[in-house]
């Protein structure tokens, strides 16, 4: 008959190419992957979670992440490994697409290994390795279940579940000692302080617990865990009489959804909730995604508007309920989401606080919190005028505080000097050179901005300014200027040298 479809004769899975299952997980960073880890350990019911770095003779060999958890069984275990296969997903688990534990982990090492042990089925164990990532291959269940009764960590570990990489590919392949050690102080740092932002309403209620330690393998023993403690974006102390946080009311689908407009006090400013990890505000500002209490977004604006500097206060907390989530994908990091076109349109036309306030009009609130922020008082001082090196908000703030000596302005710049001492004054071209070769000490490591270490040059600019003020310097003065300079040179070797005693290498 025209226009019938053929019927089926048999139906069969096919698996993926395994060059589809390799491209996985290309977005992952370390800390969205260990991140990633830790979803399918709270699914699991854990209550507690240890990410383990495996170290041999100083070097960072693989990592474990452990679990006290359910455990799995031979048919859970071969699912969770399986690209072909994803789980039922109960409505409060935090797994999303099934992909998780093999991308994240895959985006990482070459190698991933798997063992785990359910209440009343024998140990199991499954690796994949990234050259054939469709390709199980099943452990020896005696050989893991040794492995799992010598896993020693600071909680109970009866049932749960082991990850490791092994062959890791992010991780340093240096062998100078101190390399060694600043990666792995920094790389620590940096998962601890994403962990503590993403599942920071997780750990705060008592769900979970997770501590990070190093293991040697030699000696068969770990370091003092360090507890992961939470980071609240929202965070901050309310202050009187201020309006917020206050509801923000989202009409879609017929239904109201509900979020929270803050503006950051600025007084606060300095807290580690606001800087999210050391992260500028600006970078923080935006809206923040939560979906079963993990949080799937940190900050920006989703086209809704631009991030700019003078909206660095403003943030909007969200949790993804079911009526938001057919507006809603979530990329397979977990670490940003996309909007369709009627949830920005209703974002946009959101009401905040009980005086009906738009959006627009709440991000011109939080943009007039932070101008009244920077507002300065006359002050009865003379300083020079600061030139280049400094950014346009800090020269308004010289010009807004200080008066302007009766003098040419002083800039502070970079060059590379032969001499040990941080800093060379030039009265003649009316120049505080900064020694390049220290850059990474006074500015911080990767700094390339010409208006970068904005606090040390304020501080040379109030030390030296009387020294370019006047055309002649007398004995005082030049006696002045070496003394301080021996100072500084001082205080810049006592830095070095504390920089080498936190990497473990002796003061040359």
């Amino acid at each position: 008959m025209a226009g019938a479809a053929p019927r089926v004769t048999r139906t069969r899975d096919i698996p993926p190419d395994p060059s589809i299952a390799r491209a996985v997980g290309r977005h992952h960073s370390f800390e969205t992957a260990v991140a990633d880890l830790i979803d399918n350990s709270i699914d699991a019911g854990a209550r507690n979670v240890c990410v383990r770095f495996l170290e041999t003779q100083g070097a960072v060999v693989g990592l474990r992440l452990i679990d006290d958890g359910e455990g799995m069984d031979g048919a859970s275990i071969d699912d969770a490994m399986t690209f072909a296969r994803t789980r039922d997903y109960s409505p409060g688990d935090l797994g999303h697409f099934g992909l998780g534990l093999k991308a994240a982990s895959l985006s990482q090492a070459d190698v991933l290994r798997v063992y785990s042990h359910r209440l009343g089925a024998p140990p199991t164990g499954r690796m994949i390795a990234a050259s054939e990532p469709t390709q199980v291959a099943e452990l020896d269940d005696e050989e893991v279940g040794g492995l799992l009764e010598g896993i020693t960590v600071d909680f109970v570990f009866t049932t749960g579940t082991v990850v490791e990489w092994a062959d890791p590919r992010t991780f340093l392949s240096s062998t100078d000692v101190s390399d060694r050690a600043r990666w792995i102080d920094g790389r620590i740092s940096a998962v601890m302080s994403h962990l503590g932002v993403v599942f920071h309403r997780r750990i705060a209620s008592g769900a979970v617990r997770i501590v990070v330690d190093v293991y040697d393998l030699e000696h068969r023993e770990s370091g003092v865990p360090r507890v992961v403690s939470a980071i609240d974006p929202f965070g901050y102390d309310r202050l009187p009489n201020d309006p917020y946080p206050a509801d923000l009311r989202t009409a879609i689908d017929g239904g109201e959804v509900l979020g929270r407009a803050h503006v950051w006090p600025a007084a606060q400013s300095g807290r580690p909730e606001f800087r999210l990890g050391g992260r500028p505000g600006t970078l923080a500002q935006g809206l923040y995604f939560y979906r079963k209490d993990r949080l799937l977004q940190i900050g920006g604006w989703n086209t809704l508007t631009v991030s700019r500097p003078e909206l660095e206060y403003a943030r909007i907390a969200l949790d993804v309920t079911a009526t938001l989530e057919p507006h809603i994908t979530i990329n397979p990091e977990k670490a940003g989401l996309e909007l369709d076109a009627d949830l920005r349109q209703a974002l946009l036309g959101a009401t905040v606080g009980e005086s009906g306030l738009t959006f627009a009009g709440f991000l011109t609130a939080a943009a007039g919190a932070r101008a009244e922020s920077r507002k300065y008082t006359k002050r009865p001082v003379e300083l020079v005028e600061p030139g280049r090196g400094f950014g346009a908000d800090l020269i308004d703030a010289f010009g807004s505080t200080v008066d302007r000596a009766d003098a040419d302005p002083v800039d502070i710049r970079w060059a590379l000097e032969k001499s040990e001492s941080p800093l060379r004054i030039d009265l003649d071209r009316r120049t505080i050179w900064l020694n390049q070769q220290y850059r990474d000490v006074i500015a911080g490591p990767g700094s390339m901005d010409a208006d970068d270490a904005p606090f040390v040059k304020t501080l040379l600019m109030i030390l030296y300014s009387r020294y370019f003020e006047g055309s002649h310097l007398g004995s005082r003065e030049k006696a002045e200027l070496a003394a301080w300079e021996e100072l500084l040179t001082a205080a810049l070797r006592e830095e070095l040298a504390l920089q080498a005693r936190e990497l473990g290498k002796p003061d040359e």
